[in-house]
């Protein structure tokens, strides 16, 4: 696996690994982790940074969401 680009967010992680012949979009926060496969035969390194930045806010929603799951099931 190599990485082959950061997306800038100001609380997130982003990161585009190749691997496979697929792009592995990552995002990252705290110990939660979110990663998205991308066919790089079909879709290029930029549309998969647009597409970092278009789920960004749905991603952190997802983060939320696992974090109050994980936090009802401990207590």
């Amino acid at each position: 696996m190599r990485t082959i680009a950061h997306v800038p967010h100001s609380l997130m992680r982003i990161t585009i690994n190749h691997w496979n012949d697929k792009y592995q979009l990552r995002y990252e926060l705290d110990r939660y982790e979110q990663t998205y496969k991308f066919d790089a035969e079909t879709v290029s390194l930029e549309d998969v940074k647009l597409s970092a930045d278009r789920m960004a806010d749905q991603v952190l929603k997802c983060f939320v969401t696992m974090r109050a799951l994980l936090l009802n099931d401990t207590h």
